[in-house]
C-alpha cells in the first residue's frame, strides 16, 4: 500500500524499502541563498562553504561527528543525514522547499538528529551511503538522504523527492522506528554487513595480457554512441578514465577503433553545449545524447581530466584543435578557479538568479538585443533552440552545425556575448581547495607544460603543489583533505595521497627538481602505511572506519578510483626509484584488483591503465630507464623534420654508445617508424667516451652525464611518428637489463605554437 506515491516501510524478516514513484517533478525555479532561521554556530564556523550556506536553515543541522550520534543515542531517535555539495542544483531546491519549510523543518528537528555532509570533503562516506540508496531504490543522485541508527548503520535512503512525498516518508520512517525499532536496528546491521562485504570483496587475480586488454578495448568501443560518442544513449558523462584508457591502447597497439571512438567523443564535446564556448571549461554532464544540454556545474576534476584527455589526444594525433581545447580549458582554470595562494577551487555552481543555467543560456530576444537582427538570425540558425525540457525555447551555444569550427563571424559574436554575460550575476564559486582534485589538476597542468612548452602551466602546477604541501598537512606530515578560509580540515583519504603524489611525480618529470620526487615518495610511504590491506594487497579508502564499515574504492565513477590512482603512482615510482617497496606493492595491488577490474571494465579501466603502464612501460614525453638512473625527454625542435631526445644520467651511471666496442653490451639505438613501418632517419649520436670499467678488461665506449640524441626524419609525410630508443644502463660495476623506450612524436613547430582563442 502506498501513500502519495511513497511505499510505506515494512519489516517482514527482511527490510524492504523503496520509492514506487519519485519523478523529479517539483518546481525548481528557486535557489535558496539564505534560510530564515537563526544562525547555526555549528555550521557557521565550518571549513565547508556548503555547510556554511545552510547555517540559517530552519533545520538545525549538525556536522558529521560524534556529537550528533551521541545525541541521537541520548534522545533515542534515528539520524537523518543529507549528503550534498555547493554546485548541486537539486540540493539548492531541497534547501528552499524542504529545509526552510517550517512544517517539514519542525518534523525533521523533532523526529531525527539532522546531519549535513559536504560530499566533496567526505567522499568515502558519500560513496558508501550512496550505495545504500542505490541498493534500496535502484537509483542515486544528490542530495542523498539516508536514515541511520546512532551506530551509523543505514536502514533507508532516497534521492530528491517532492516535499509532500518527503513528509510521508518521514512519517513512515518514524512509525517503523517507534513500532518496530528492534527490527529496524537489525535490518541496519544486516544491510551494513552486506554492503561492507560487497565493498571489500575479493576476486581471483587475472593475467592482464595484451590479448585480455585488447578484448576489453573492443568491448568498450562497442558501447560508444556511433553518432555522438560517449557511452550509451542517455545522459552523457565524460568518463575521462575510459577515454584515457582507449587513448593509451591506441598509442600502444595502434588500435584504430579505439582512437576513432575517442575522437568521435572529443569532437562532440568540443562543439556541444557542454563546452562553454565563451569562457572555456566544461559543464559536468549532458542530459541529451548529443552533448548539447548540460547540467551547468563546472567541477575542477572535470576540467583537469578533460584537459589531460585533449592534451593526450593531441600528443597522439597532432591535431591542433585538441591542443587549443586543452589550453582553453586550463586557461579557464587559471582565470576562474585559482586561489591567489595557488590552490585550485572546487567548482562553479549551476544556479544563479534562482534558476539553473541562467548565467549561460540565452533567449532569442536577448540574442537580438546583443547581436542585432541579422546576426541573431544567423546565431539561431547556427545554435538552434532547445526543443523541450527545462530550457525549451532557449539557446545554448554550440558549434554542432559548423562542425566545431568557430568562424570569424562567430568569434566576434562570442566576444559580444561574453561582454554582456560578464554583467550577469555569476553562479557561486565553491572556494574550498581539495587535495585530491588539486593533485589531478597539478598533473594536468604539468602534462600540458611538457607537451606545449608553456611556462605558465609549469608555474601554476608548482605553485599549487607548494601551497598544499605547506598548508594542508599536519605536524606528522599527514595530509588534510580540504582547505577553506585559511583553515585546513578533514583527514586525508586514499585518493588525496594518491592523486597528489601523482601530481608531484609529474612535476618532478617536468622540472627535474628532486624536491617533488621526495614529496611524492613521502606521501606514498604514508599511503602504504595507513591504507594498504597487507593481506589482500589493495587499499582502504580511509585510515580508520568512518561510517558503517571500512571500504575499498575500486571503481571509477567521475574520476579514477583511489585504488587505481594508488596503483598508478606505485607504477610510476617503480620506474623512477630503485626502492623495491613500490614495485612489490604494485604487484600485490595488481593481483588484488585485476579480477575486479576485468569483471566491470567501465569502472575498472583506470586500474587496467595503471597495470599496463607497470607491466609494459610508459609512453609519455618523459620516460625513465634503469629504475630512474636514466631520464629521457622527447623535445621536438622547430624543424619539421627533426626530433631530439634529451638524456640525463645519474652520477656514476652511463649508457653504451651506438658502438660500445664490446659485443656483449647492448648498443644505444634510435629508430623511427610511421604507420607501423620503419622510415629512414639520419641519427646524430653524441661523441662517446672510451673507458675501462671494473667488470671488464676491454675498453668500452659510453655516454655519460647529459646529452642529446637527434634524428632527421626523411621521406615521411605522416604528422605523427614513433621513436624507439634502446638503452642499457650500466655503472662501473654492473649493467642492468636493456630497455626500449617508445615515444609518440608530433612533427613540426605546431605543437609549440598552438594557442587558445
Amino acid at each position: 500500500m502506498t501513500v502519495n506515491g511513497i511505499s510505506k516501510i515494512c519489516l517482514t524478516g527482511l527490510f524492504v524499502a523503496f520509492l514506487s514513484a519519485t519523478a523529479i517533478g517539483a518546481s525548481s525555479n528557486a535557489l535558496a541563498t539564505a534560510g530564515s532561521g537563526a544562525k547555526n554556530d555549528r555550521l557557521e564556523a565550518s571549513a565547508s562553504p556548503y555547510l556554511r550556506s545552510h547555517s540559517k536553515d530552519l533545520v538545525r543541522w549538525y556536522p558529521w561527528g560524534a556529537q550528533a550520534f551521541s545525541l541521537a543515542r541520548e534522545r533515542g531517535v534515528p539520524v537523518m543525514v543529507s549528503f550534498g555539495y555547493t554546485a548541486c542544483h537539486w540540493c539548492h531546491v531541497m534547501q528552499e522547499t524542504h529545509f526552510n519549510n517550517p512544517g517539514i523543518a519542525k518534523s525533521i528537528n523533532e523526529q531525527f538528529v539532522p546531519v549535513l555532509v559536504d560530499r566533496e570533503r567526505r567522499t568515502t562516506l558519500d560513496e558508501s551511503y550512496m550505495l545504500v540508496t542505490e541498493a534500496l531504490t535502484q537509483r542515486g543522485g544528490w542530495p542523498n538522504t539516508v536514515f541511520m541508527t546512532a551506530d551509523r548503520q543505514p536502514f533507508y535512503g532516497t534521492g530528491y523527492i517532492p516535499p509532500e512525498d518527503f513528509v510521508q516518508l518521514m512519517g513512515a520512517v518514524t512509525a517503523e522506528w517507534v513500532n518496530n525499532r528492534q527490527a529496524v536496528v537489525a535490518e541496519g546491521a544486516r544491510l551494513s554487513t552486506m554492503l561492507t562485504g560487497y565493498l571489500t570483496r575479493k576476486e581471483d587475480a587475472r593475467a592482464l595480457t595484451p590479448e585480455v586488454l585488447s578484448a576489453v578495448t573492443k568491448s568498450l568501443t562497442g558501447q560508444f554512441d556511433p553518432f555522438s560518442g560517449g557511452i550509451g544513449e542517455g545522459p552523457k558523462f565524460f568518463r575521462a578514465s575510459v577515454l584515457m584508457y582507449l587513448l593509451g591502447q591506441a598509442e600502444r597497439t595502434g588500435d584504430a577503433a579505439a582512437l576513432e571512438a575517442v575522437e568521435r567523443t572529443l569532437q562532440s564535446i568540443l562543439s556541444g553545449g557542454i563546452h562553454d564556448h565563451i569562457e572555456g571549461g566544461f559543464h559536468r554532464y549532458a542530459v541529451d545524447p548529443r552533448w548539447r544540454v548540460p547540467h551547468f556545474e563546472k567541477m575542477l576534476y572535470d576540467q583537469a581530466q578533460v584537459a589531460e584527455v585533449f592534451t593526450t589526444a593531441f600528443r597522439i594525433t597532432g591535431k591542433p584543435a585538441y591542443a587549443a581545447t586543452a589550453r582553453k580549458t586550463l586557461d579557464y582554470v587559471l582565470a576562474d578557479l585559482t586561489d591567489p595562494e595557488g590552490g585550485f577551487y572546487a567548482a562553479r555552481d549551476a544556479d544563479s538568479e534562482g534558476e539553473e543555467g541562467t548565467y549561460y543560456v540565452w533567449t532569442p530576444d536577448q540574442l537580438e538585443r546583443v547581436l542585432g537582427a541579422k546576426d541573431a538570425k544567423f546565431a539561431l540558425e547556427t545554435f538552434g533552440t532547445v526543443p523541450d525540457g527545462e530550457f525549451a525555447g532557449k539557446v545554448i551555444l554550440n558549434l554542432d552545425n559548423v562542425a566545431g569550427e568557430a568562424t570569424p563571424r562567430l568569434i566576434e559574436m562570442f566576444r559580444k556575448l561574453r561582454k554582456v554575460r560578464a554583467e550577469r550575476p555569476a553562479p557561486v564559486r565553491d572556494e574550498k581547495v581539495l587535495a585530491s582534485w588539486n593533485g589531478m589538476t597539478i598533473r594536468s597542468f604539468a602534462a600540458a607544460a611538457a607537451t606545449f612548452g608553456e611556462p605558465r602551466y609549469r608555474e601554476a602546477a608548482a605553485k599549487a603543489g607548494n601551497m598544499i604541501w605547506q598548508k594542508m598537512r599536519g605536524k606528522d606530515g599527514r595530509l588534510k583533505r580540504s582547505f577553506f578560509a585559511g583553515a585546513e580540515a578533514v583527514e586525508g583519504e586514499l585518493d588525496d595521497y594518491a592523486h597528489l603524489a601523482r601530481g608531484f611525480v609529474s612535476l618532478f618529470d617536468l622540472t627535474q627538481d628532486r624536491t617533488w620526487f621526495d614529496r611524492a615518495v613521502a606521501l606514498s610511504r604514508i599511503m602504504i602505511e595507513d591504507f594498504a590491506d597487507e593481506d589482500a594487497g589493495d587499499f582502504y579508502a580511509t585510515r580508520t572506519n568512518q561510517g558503517y564499515g571500512r571500504i575499498k574504492p575500486r571503481s571509477d565513477v567521475d574520476q579514477p578510483s583511489g585504488n587505481a590512482a594508488a596503483l598508478d603512482v606505485l607504477a610510476r615510482l617503480s620506474r623512477r626509484s630503485p626502492d623495491p617497496v613500490f614495485r612489490n606493492q604494485a604487484e600485490k595491488a595488481i593481483a588484488a584488483l585485476s579480477g575486479i577490474a576485468l569483471k566491470a571494465p567501465v569502472g575498472g579501466v583506470s586500474v587496467l591503465s595503471a597495470a599496463d603502464r607497470f607491466l609494459r612501460g610508459e609512453r609519455e614525453a618523459i620516460q625513465y630507464a634503469g629504475q630512474g638512473v636514466a631520464r629521457v625527454a622527447m623535445t621536438p625542435s622547430i624543424d619539421n623534420d627533426k626530433l631530439v631526445l634529451r638524456v640525463t644520467l645519474a652520477e656514476g651511471w652511463h649508457i653504451n654508445s651506438e658502438q660500445p666496442l664490446d659485443k656483449d653490451l647492448i648498443a644505444t639505438r634510435l629508430e623511427v617508424s610511421a604507420q607501423g613501418k620503419k622510415i629512414g632517419v639520419d641519427v646524430g649520436y653524441p661523441k662517446a667516451t672510451v673507458k675501462t670499467l671494473d667488470f671488464s678488461d676491454a675498453p668500452v665506449a659510453l655516454l655519460e652525464n647529459s646529452f642529446e640524441i637527434s634524428a632527421r626524419i626523411q621521406h615521411a609525410d605522416a604528422p605523427v611518428v614513433d621513436a624507439s630508443l634502446e638503452v642499457q644502463a650500466c655503472s662501473n660495476e654492473v649493467c642492468l637489463l636493456p630497455e626500449i623506450l617508445t615515444f609518440k612524436v608530433v612533427r613540426g613547430a605546431a605543437r609549440l605554437s598552438v594557442r587558445s582563442n
